[in-house]
């Protein structure tokens, strides 16, 4: 497919009036043409009673702690980093530095929503799936690369050679099948466990040992203590002679050394954390293969098999009549970080190191999921509060488009391959798991409007190994040429669903879903009824089809985007987590209306575009309420307080369906319309009115003034963080700004007086500090002068002490030369003696050939005697009666005188 986004005129619920909506496809979906029917999911059989849960749920085991295998971590990546970067795993790696905590209560019911059919998961809202750019983005892991084959080499592939006389794989490679095969020979069970890989390679010091005490669970706050490491990494340390006696004991040369170590830790990496199968804590041999070319800087797509392994294992539990007793193995703890990113279910540790890392790693540590209610853990994903879907959503500018032309960047390359549907595969042995991959039906997750999925050409759960490669190439395959049109910047706060998929999904997952889907048609977190927010309610321009297919409720026609209010979505409620507390947005004090006023002048923030801070940039959510200036030029855009007087009553006025629905007047003031990221500022309950003189004087006098104020606040924030140098750029953007003030009627001039000489004192201090930025004092020069002698000084005692090395190195050398030559006459000697050896063998074969007639012939001959049968002694009896019979018959015959 060579366009995976199209756009489309269909009729979008929550979009722009005046675009177009940009649809996701699928190159392995047709249009639905039946009436669609509900998904069959774990949660249905439950409640038929198919299917029980039980006392346990084996499949969510996290990985067990194993002694030194954060150690050895921390010593890996202490000595590979650079290289591990440059391949783009450093990430991955890291991120199995520490544990993670899930809830099971939660994986329940996230697998009792589960859809097999679908691989996604069930909401109210739609449906959502775990996707490949989610683990790239939580795991590190990459998304481009080899095919990821898990299988055990044969002999002549593990030390034979090719054409150019390479190996065909790593030699490295083959030490780690001689050290399985020394812990294999120790084992009584005749398997290799991980903690016994981890002792047989890591020498050094235990720093970090299994928690004994289990803490209780919080509900509001992260526990102090995780009892994880600290995630910083020291120095390179030299290797002991202890950690030195594992490559003496397998014989590897001190060149291979390091990569033999990397290779060995990242096999054991892939079984405990990336891909455990089977169980997690066994090495499997098949894994060697990629661990030794992996060390050897090959890249592998390892978020494929992930991805389908996790499909896999999802589905296995979905299906089973006793999914807590299903024993299937998975990598879980990508799942549990996925739904803390989502739906808020784990504490997050957003200290700076960990923003600088995978970003599971926010969610890692002991205790660290939410203590939730049976009540919560349903709503989690009934409600959805907090749910933001497209928090890994890549947008650009307007018409950005990627382009599969060799000429992408890896991570949009990564990008562009995690929304083309394809089948994920993964082959581990004789297992071969392929899995449906189908963005296009989570598509809000990417950014784009929803539309019906379509059905599936056909289901493929395996296949063939040839067919795997097959899949695995049309999935990841590079230039394509197809193109990939990202979402706009703009749209980010508004994600619509087409008015098709809002009927369809209100046929498979039920009529109270309505409601819901389109609240969260844009990301939309409800709000809870114990805390009464500021709605901001946008009213849809969007022309209706001429002729819509209506719905029947109750015997009723209803149109589905009459039965909810279309919400704009506030963006500082999207990730921050200060905001959020668990299901309930915090609440700001104070509530109130805001009153409608007429401002002239543009939004004061454009004024200084381009205009370099000092500081930090200054972020929405960092602005101060009185900073606040914006226009707005949305006419329909209005401003609802939901707050209810003190009389316990609401206000008197129209309802809020009209309110939402309603065009506003022409002849009604304008607005003023806040930035998505700003809060409004609180005043209290509002008070009954009453009845009292309007001063329009005093009004107009106060909106001036008040304007002057913000535009004042905001020139001096502006002057205080520019550097001093680009300060004389301003004076065309403070000027628009006096232009202002004299529109207010307002004197200035002690303003503009002051502003000018301080840019103009700025500028001369800034000139003269550039000056003396080339020159020295006479005191610094003297000590400058001095402090390069004596380096001068220590760095020709260096270089004297290095030639000394150079002439003792090439003495060595010398010696290292002659036993070389020496060496190489024995070599040559051995090579005479082998050659005589080797025309030995052939004189040899000569001979066998020549006996080989006679052997054939021997053999045929015994094979004869073996194929002849036996007579047995009756048989001779017979046979020897019979001849003495004839004998005498013959003699009777002769003696006949028969004639006359």
């Amino acid at each position: 497919m060579r366009l995976w986004v199209v756009e489309t005129d269909c009729e979008v619920i929550g979009g722009k009036s005046d675009s177009e909506a940009l649809l996701l496809q699928s190159a392995h979906h047709d249009e639905e043409i039946d009436l669609p029917t509900p998904f069959s999911l774990l949660s249905h059989k439950i409640q038929d009673k198919t299917a029980v849960w039980g006392n346990t749920f084996k499949a969510i085991a996290d990985p067990p702690y194993c002694e030194g295998y954060w150690e050895w971590l921390e010593d890996i990546l202490s000595r590979h980093e650079q290289m591990l970067k440059q391949k783009k795993i450093y990430d991955a790696i890291y991120a199995s530095l520490f544990s993670y905590d899930r809830l099971g209560s939660v994986m329940r019911r996230f697998c009792e929503l589960w859809s097999p059919s679908t691989n996604t998961l069930h909401t109210t809202v739609g449906e959502m799936s775990i996707f490949l750019w989610d683990l790239r983005a939580l795991g590190g892991l990459p998304i481009s690369g080899l095919l990821y084959d898990e299988v055990v080499p044969s002999v002549d592939e593990l030390i034979g050679v090719d054409k150019d006389n390479l190996y065909h794989l790593p030699v490295n490679c083959r030490y780690l099948f001689f050290a399985y095969h020394r812990l294999l020979t120790n084992s009584k069970k005749g398997e290799v466990k991980i903690d016994a890989w981890v002792k047989f390679w890591f020498k050094g010091e235990i720093s970090y040992f299994k928690s004994a005490k289990k803490t209780s669970r919080n509900k509001t706050q992260r526990p102090a203590k995780v009892n994880n490491p600290s995630g910083s990494i020291g120095l390179v340390r030299a290797r002991t002679s202890k950690q030195e006696e594992v490559f003496t004991m397998l014989g590897v040369k001190e060149a291979q050394q390091d990569v033999v170590h990397l290779a060995a830790f990242l096999a054991c990496w892939l079984c405990k954390f990336v891909l455990p199968m089977g169980s997690s804590e066994l090495i499997r041999p098949g894994v060697f293969k990629v661990a030794a070319m992996m060390a050897r800087g090959k890249k592998f797509s390892l978020a494929v098999p992930v991805l389908a392994s996790i499909y896999r294992g999802l589905n296995n539990i979905a299906q089973s009549p006793m999914p807590g007793k299903c024993d299937t193995v998975f990598p879980v703890h990508y799942v549990n970080a996925w739904l803390a990113e989502y739906f808020n279910t784990h504490f997050s540790n957003d200290s700076q190191s960990s923003l600088q890392k995978p970003r599971m790693i926010r969610y890692c540590g002991e205790r660290v999921a939410r203590q939730l209610d049976e009540s919560e853990v349903l709503d989690l994903f009934c409600k959805c509060d907090g749910l933001v879907m497209d928090n890994f959503a890549q947008r650009r500018g307007e018409g950005k488009e990627l382009i599969d032309d060799g000429r992408l960047s890896d991570w949009e390359m990564d990008y562009l391959v995690s929304v083309r549907s394809g089948y994920l595969t993964l082959r581990s042995g004789a297992i071969k798991i392929v899995e449906p991959y189908s963005p296009h039906r989570f598509s809000r997750q990417f950014g784009f409007p929803q539309d019906v999925p379509g059905k599936l050409h056909i289901d493929i759960r395996t296949c063939s190994l040839k067919n795997i490669g097959t899949h695995f190439e049309s999935l990841v395959r590079e230039k394509t040429q197809s193109k990939l049109r990202l979402p706009n910047r703009e749209d980010r706060r508004t994600i619509p669903v087409t008015r098709a998929y809002l009927e369809w999904w209100s046929h498979v997952y039920g009529d109270n879903s309505r409601g819901s889907v389109e609240n969260s048609a844009r990301g939309k977190r409800p709000a809870s009824p114990k805390q009464p927010l500021v709605k901001a309610k946008k009213i849809a321009t969007t022309e209706r089809r001429t002729n819509p297919r209506p719905t029947r409720e109750n015997g009723k026609t209803s149109d589905p985007v009459k039965n909810v209010a279309l919400l704009n979505k506030v963006t500082d409620e999207r990730s921050s987590c200060e905001d959020r507390n668990w299901r309930h947005l915090k609440n700001k004090s104070g509530s109130g209306t805001v009153a409608k006023v007429n401002v002239s002048f543009n939004d004061v923030d454009k004024f200084f575009e381009g205009v370099q801070s000092s500081s930090q940039p200054i972020h929405a959510n960092q602005i101060e309420d009185d900073d606040i200036v914006h226009n707005s030029k949305d006419e329909n855009f209005i401003l609802i307080d939901e707050q209810q007087s003190t009389s316990g009553e609401s206000i008197p006025g129209p309802p809020a369906f009209d309110l939402a629905v309603r065009q506003q007047q022409q002849s009604a003031v304008g607005v003023v319309h806040l930035p998505p990221s700003t809060n409004l500022p609180m005043s209290g309950r509002v008070a009954p009115s009453t009845t009292t003189m309007f001063d329009t004087g005093s009004t107009i006098l106060g909106a001036c003034r008040s304007a002057a104020s913000i535009l004042d606040n905001k020139i001096k924030s502006v002057l205080s963080k520019t550097p001093l140098e680009k300060l004389a750029s301003l004076r065309p953007k403070l000027q628009v700004i006096y232009d202002e003030f004299s529109k207010l009627q307002l004197d200035y001039t002690p303003l503009q007086t002051q502003i000018e000489k301080y840019i103009q004192n700025a500028t001369s201090y800034a000139s003269m500090k550039i000056g003396f930025s080339s020159g020295m004092t006479v005191e610094e020069k003297a000590q400058r002068l001095a402090d390069v002698d004596q380096r001068l000084t220590d760095a020709q005692a260096l270089d004297g002490q290095a030639k000394q090395r150079v002439q003792t190195f090439r003495f060595e050398l010398s010696g290292v030369d002659a036993e070389r030559a020496k060496l190489k006459r024995e070599l040559e000697l051995l090579d005479l003696k082998a050659k005589k050896l080797r025309e030995s063998i052939d004189g040899v074969d000569a001979e066998r050939v020549q006996k080989e007639h006679a052997i054939s012939t021997l053999q045929s001959e015994r094979a004869t005697i073996e194929a002849a049968e036996v007579i047995e002694p009756s048989d001779m009896e017979v046979a020897n009666n019979l001849e003495s019979l004839l004998m005498s018959e013959q003699e009777d015959i002769l003696n006949l005188a028969w004639l006359p």
